[in-house]
Formats: structure tokens, C-alpha cells, sequence
């Protein structure tokens, strides 16, 4: 799609949410208010901010250009595949194995030590295993420590690690990491730009289902000022939403009803991820340390492969010493939520990029829902007061919310005012006195102009008496009717007409065997009436 299309398809979503989020909620006074310049600006704003991410993103299979959103599901993920995790350990330890061919016991040790990660269920190999890496790599395991990292360490005690940025080693060890930590999904998790999912990131407050998943940031509601953020994360050139819903067979309550959701952000190229807070149904954050982790990890995985680069990342939380590998763009009003620690915010690092990422700069300014400029808190661009400053206006004809209304004239002939939609459906400009009326009150002359019925009311137009269409003045003739009447006809009409040559008058004439005259000098000729 071209970009005129993109922010087609954007509006559109715009649209279909807000009427998904009103579904089932008794407050939607918010919602009311919300105006086309806003959604029209929207849908303009975050098209062109997600650029960057939507050309990644696309070149995914499981891309999805109406949603704009990866939907990552259960046939892009399967659970470890144990025969493929060996043949790497092998693959990886290799050098470290033929150097040990003289040395039997030394030989056999590696062996079982990939029997460890090769067989997880199989409770004497092991045993057999955690002896076997106790003897190589004395400090590489303990009790609950990542298998991914016992065996990195076990490489590291072994020689054959190389973190040189590109290395043979770290390609095959993101292999390896990534069989060893995989995990079937029975779900669908929606990685979004869509500016809709954005608005409704925070499920509605008073819904007739029961209240889930709302927060500072529900849509339908000005009790806190950060719903800005709503807009304001759609306006920037990083973040995005993940989410789930848990019937995904129905599209409403992708905007509706989402069942956990978490923003990230991530610039392209950069190598640096943030994971702000999880929300879900219960409350989220320490509920749902599992399903953070987890998007997390698809989502490194689905960006390391789009970018082509070994899915090796560092993670650490974001406060306590990681605090400027993020920033917050000025005028974003959005809640900061990764910037407090319990709220177990996060950053992650690609190796390829261990040393020269640039900060992520997150969020903008947000827009009034009224007028649809920009404003840095609220959903109103008046601020605490909760209103637009440019005062909300509703369109006469539609009645809709229209910060921009034009005067027109409507049916009755009184003053009104409208918005652009009604004005160019049902009012045209009159090309006399150059105002908006009702088409009702609109006639369009033989010249093709359009005139209201006011100005032709009063001097300057007249009726054709051949073809019924109306002109100016100076477009008509006066001519003799069949009866002898004194009417006008216009320019092609008057082609029909011809000039009596007694008395001068343009009239419809008959031959007669002493030439061409009107039905008066006819009757004089003919002496049925005096000279």
C-alpha cells in the first residue's frame, strides 16, 4: 500500500475501534465528543511515525497490513526440538571435543555434559550431566540458573566461546539458546502499530461485561490526565503494543476487551529494546512475570530474525542503572510506567549493538480529541478544565463534533453552520451571491452555474420559454410566440427564431408566397385586420 492508503486503512481502524469501544459502556460522554480533525490527524501522524517500524515488521510472514500488526500464533512457535539442541551443543563444542580425543575421561565428560540439555526428562543422564559440568565448569551450574547460560559458561571454561560481534560461535549459540528456550504457543499475540489499539491500549471503564484490564489510559474517562499517552505513544517513531484477547475469532474485542497488554519500543537497527509494565485481567506485573518473559522473548526473537542478526540479547532491568538508555520526548503525557521499579520495567541489549546503541527517545505530544492539536495531558487540549479551547461545536446538519464549521444557509433560508463532510454532501455555493445553501434551495442554470433560489427571486433571470431553463438576463432574447405573445428564449433556442422583416420583431415564422412574415404583418397583408 502507498501512504494515502496506509492512512486510509488507519482512519478506518480509528473508526471501527471507538464504535467497538462504545459497544458496551454506559460512559461515553468522552467518546462523543471525539471529532473526524482529530481522528483524520491521527490516522496522518502515527501512519507516518510507524513508517520505520511498519517496513520491519512487513517483511514478516506473519504480518498483517489491515491490522498493522505481527500476530504471532501457534504455527510460528513449537516447543524444543531436543535432537536439534545436541547437534548444535556438538556443533558448538566441537573444538573442545578433539582436543580431548587423548583424553578419554575428559572426552566422555562433554558428552554427558550434552546429554544435560539433551535429554531434560531423563533423570540418571541427568545427574550424570550436572556432575559432568561441575568437573569441566566448576562455577557454571547451579540450581535454577538458565540452561542457556550454564552452557555459555561451560563454553567460556572449555575455550571455544568467541563474543566477537558476528561470530561464528555467537550465530550458533543464538541457535542454540533460542531450540533450548522455545515453547508451543496455544495463543495469539498481537504485535501492533495500529493507532487503534493504541486509543483503546486500556479496556473501557462502566462496561455492562464487567470491568477488566482499565487503567489511567481507558479512553472513556478523564479522571487521570494520562490518557493523552494514548495518542501520544501513536504519534511516535518507536513503540508498539503487544496484547492478547481471548477470542481472537472476534475483532471487537481486539479493541474492547484485551486480556494483557504491554508497550515496547525499539528504533529500528538499534539494538535496543524497552518492556514496560505488563498489564492483565488480575492486575498484572508480578502476576505475570511468565507471560512478560515470554513476550519478550518472541518478540527479540521476530525482530532478530527480520534484522538478520543472532537473537543474543542482554536484559536488565530499567531502573537501577540503565535509566538513560531511554528517554521521554517533551509534551508526551502518557504514564511512564517502566521508570518505577515495581513496576519491572526493562531493557534490552543486542550483542551486535553492545556498544553502540542510541537511547530510545519514547512517546509525543498527544491531541486534543476536539480540535485535534497537539496537548501534552488530558484527552482536551484545555487541560484540567476537561474541555477543548476551541470551544466544541457541533455541525448543524449531522451533528457531529467539528472544531471547523463553515456557515451555510439551509432549507428554511436561515444561517446554520456545518462541517466540511455535510457541506460538500448537501450545500452548494451559489455563483451570485457567492454563499453555501441547501441543494433544495440550488438551480442550476442552462449555463451549467448554480444559483440559489434567493438571488433568482429578484431581477436578472429569466426563464426559456422553449426549453424551461433558466439564464441571466444578458443570455436571453425576446422574441413573438406562436399566440403573439412577448416571451424570452435562450441562445440555442433562439436559433429557431427569425426576423420579420416589416416589423422587426424575432418571431417563429411560416413561408408565405410573398416571403417570410410574422402572423401580425401576415393578418395586415392579408387585410383580415386594419394596417
Amino acid at each position: 500500500m502507498d501512504m494515502q492508503q496506509i492512512i486510509g486503512q488507519a482512519e478506518q481502524n480509528i473508526r471501527q475501534a471507538l464504535q467497538d469501544y462504545r459497544r458496551y459502556t454506559t460512559r461515553t460522554e468522552v467518546l462523543d465528543d471525539v471529532s473526524d480533525t482529530f481522528i483524520r490527524n491521527l490516522a496522518r501522524d502515527s501512519s507516518f511515525a510507524k513508517q520505520g517500524l511498519r517496513e520491519l515488521f512487513s517483511r514478516s510472514p506473519v504480518w498483517d497490513g489491515k491490522l498493522d500488526a505481527l500476530v504471532i500464533n501457534g504455527t510460528r512457535t513449537h516447543d524444543p526440538d531436543y535432537d536439534r539442541v545436541r547437534s548444535l551443543a556438538i556443533e558448538i563444542l566441537y573444538p573442545a571435543i578433539e582436543r580431548a580425543e587423548n583424553d578419554r575421561d575428559k572426552y566422555y565428560r562433554i558428552y554427558n555434559a550434552i546429554d544435560f540439555f539433551s535429554y531434560p526428562y531423563n533423570g540418571c543422564l541427568q545427574e550424570a550431566g550436572i556432575q559432568a559440568i561441575r568437573e569441566l565448569a566448576p562455577k557454571a551450574y547451579e540450581p535454577g540458573k538458565k540452561r542457556s547460560r550454564v552452557f555459555k559458561a561451560l563454553c567460556v571454561s572449555l575455550g571455544v566461546a568467541d563474543e566477537t560481534a558476528g561470530s561464528e560461535f555467537q550465530r550458533l549459540y543464538a541457535q542454540f539458546a533460542d531450540e533450548l528456550s522455545a515453547k508451543q504457543i496455544g495463543f495469539k499475540l498481537y504485535v501492533s502499530i495500529n493507532p487503534a489499539h493504541f486509543l483503546t491500549m486500556s479496556n473501557p471503564k462502566a462496561d455492562s461485561r464487567g470491568c477488566t484490564l482499565i487503567s489511567c489510559h481507558s479512553f472513556n474517562s478523564t479522571d487521570y490526565q494520562y490518557n493523552n499517552g494514548c495518542s501520544g505513544y501513536a504519534r511516535d517513531n518507536v513503540s508498539f503494543i503487544a496484547f492478547t484477547v481471548d477470542d481472537p475469532d472476534n475483532p471487537e474485542l481486539l479493541n474492547n476487551r484485551k486480556t494483557t497488554r504491554q508497550v515496547f519500543a525499539y528504533k529500528p537497527g538499534n539494538g535496543l529494546l524497552l518492556q514496560s509494565r505488563m498489564y492483565n485481567t488480575s492486575g498484572g506485573t508480578h502476576e505475570a512475570q511468565g507471560d512478560s518473559r515470554l513476550y519478550r522473548d518472541l518478540i527479540q526473537r521476530e525482530i532478530s530474525m527480520l534484522e538478520g542478526e543472532p537473537n543474543l540479547w542482554k536484559t536488565y532491568p530499567y531502573c537501577g542503572g540503565h535509566e538513560g538508555c531511554v528517554k521521554t520526548a517533551g509534551g508526551f503525557g502518557g504514564y511512564t510506567d517502566w521508570t518505577h521499579a515495581e513496576f519491572d520495567g526493562k531493557v534490552s541489549i543486542r550483542a551486535d549493538h553492545g556498544h553502540d546503541y542510541r537511547p530510545l527517545t519514547v512517546g509525543a505530544a498527544g491531541l486534543c480529541i476536539c480540535c485535534g492539536k497537539e496537548t501534552s495531558e488530558y484527552l482536551y487540549c484545555g487541560g484540567e478544565e476537561k474541555v477543548c479551547e476551541e470551544g466544541i461545536r457541533r455541525c448543524d446538519s449531522c451533528g457531529e463534533i467539528c472544531c471547523e464549521r463553515i456557515e451555510a444557509y439551509g432549507r428554511d433560508g436561515r444561517s446554520c453552520f456545518v462541517c466540511e463532510d455535510c457541506l460538500g454532501r448537501f450545500y452548494t455555493r451559489c455563483e451570485d451571491c457567492g454563499e453555501y445553501c441547501h441543494n433544495d434551495c440550488i438551480r442550476e442554470l442552462g449555463s451549467g452555474e448554480y444559483v440559489c433560489t434567493g438571488c433568482m427571486e429578484g431581477d436578472g433571470y429569466a426563464c426559456c420559454e422553449e426549453c424551461g431553463d433558466y439564464y441571466r438576463d444578458e443570455d436571453v432574447y425576446s422574441v413573438v410566440n406562436e399566440d403573439g405573445e412577448s416571451v424570452y428564449v435562450c441562445r440555442k433556442c433562439h436559433e429557431g427564431y427569425e426576423e420579420c422583416p416589416e416589423c422587426r420583431e424575432y418571431v417563429k415564422i411560416r413561408p408565405l408566397f410573398r416571403g417570410t412574415m410574422c402572423p401580425a404583418c401576415e393578418a395586415v397583408f392579408e387585410g383580415r385586420v386594419p394596417a
